[in-house]
């Protein structure tokens, strides 16, 4: 049974929650401030620790810095759970002290307790492969078993022709099957529906010098530290362009555009080139800084524009290709929306 750490200064709202986990079979530990959730999470080691936004004492984003800046307490997962009239600088704030998901309240008990669940097992299988790496004799070999092991996650899934060899992600095929079908939903029922192309300006350089073993080890992070970052109802998939595509359903403009800084954050902060990599390839560390920057460009697009008709989903893809462009043209690390391009 996973424990679950939850601080809230509202004595309403930390019962609602201990009733919400304990029903759904967490072992609870409570805290009324950030302070107390700090050191009730260094003397218990839950598995998950939820936090709210603003609290007396030390508020949560001073909490989550504190347990991701402790050796004891870093690989803790993290959630926010806060008021949804939190400014997006704040949220993104949270994001780069290591915070793992955002919940806004008002919410739906049933999906927190989803989302938590996932975050929690993925932090599992990160926890099973790295104590089945420390095993392992030569560090190639713990490359390759990385790869395989995430291939082995692929066969869940068994029509073949959807899954992409390099990742287990689904392919770019699942991608525009999905997208289509959502594309239907969506308009059908009215609701938005947006995408998130995410690229990489450096990578075919990587490739170039070090050879396409090392740059598909770099993709499998980038697709460990997605698949991280994505919400249950999402779908990622990866295309043979070495971009990856995210379908964001029931996401308006503005939940697009911060779910894709969200991801911008994340994978700015992976360290790609880490110590067993370097060993690996013997290229001098001094020049390894040189790659380390990958180049991070996302492009979105949400249906429906306003006062733009768009009657395919093949529209809509191409609205977030031209942002993708768009953002990759400009040589930085940026997101940018279909949507800002019109204005």
């Amino acid at each position: 049974m996973p424990t679950v750490l939850i601080a809230d200064d509202n004595a309403e709202m930390l019962e609602t929650l201990e009733q919400i986990f304990t029903f759904y079979q967490f072992d609870v530990v409570k805290a009324n401030d950030g302070k107390e959730a700090v050191e009730a999470a260094e003397k218990q080691m839950p598995d998950l620790v939820v936090l709210d936004g603003m609290m007396p004492v030390m508020d949560g984003f001073e909490a989550c810095k504190s347990l991701k800046g402790k050796s004891k307490t870093k690989d803790i997962p993290v959630i926010f759970l806060t008021a949804n009239y939190i400014d997006v600088k704040d949220r993104i704030t949270g994001f780069e002290l290591g915070a793992d998901d955002y919940i806004l309240k008002p919410f739906n008990s049933k999906e927190l307790v989803t989302r938590c669940n996932k975050i929690l097992q993925r932090h599992n299988m990160m926890r099973m492969l790295r104590n089945k790496n420390e095993k392992l004799n030569t560090k190639n070999k713990k490359i390759v078993d990385e790869l395989a092991n995430l291939l082995e996650r692929s066969k869940v899934n068994d029509d073949s022709t959807f899954i992409d060899n390099v990742t287990g992600l689904y392919n770019f095929n699942f991608f525009q099957k999905r997208l289509k079908e959502e594309f239907l939903r969506a308009k059908r029922h009215e609701n938005e529906l947006s995408i998130v192309i995410v690229g990489f300006r450096n990578l075919e350089k990587i490739n170039e010098v070090f050879g396409h073993q090392i740059g598909n080890y770099i993709i499998m992070k980038m697709a460990n530290a997605l698949l991280n970052k994505t919400r249950v109802s999402d779908v990622l998939a990866r295309s043979d362009n070495d971009r990856f595509y995210i379908i964001l359903p029931q996401t308006d403009a503005q939940g697009c555009y911060f779910e894709a800084e969200r991801i911008r954050v994340t994978l700015s902060n992976v360290n790609y080139f880490d110590d067993d990599l370097i060993e690996t390839i013997k290229y001098p560390k001094r020049k390894i800084s040189d790659f380390q920057n990958i180049g991070i460009n996302l492009g979105a697009a949400t249906y429906p524009f306003e006062g733009e008709i768009v009657r395919e989903d093949s529209e809509l893809l191409n609205c977030a290709e031209e942002a993708f462009k768009k953002s990759r043209s400009t040589g930085d690390d940026i997101t940018i929306a279909y949507g800002v391009l019109q204005s």
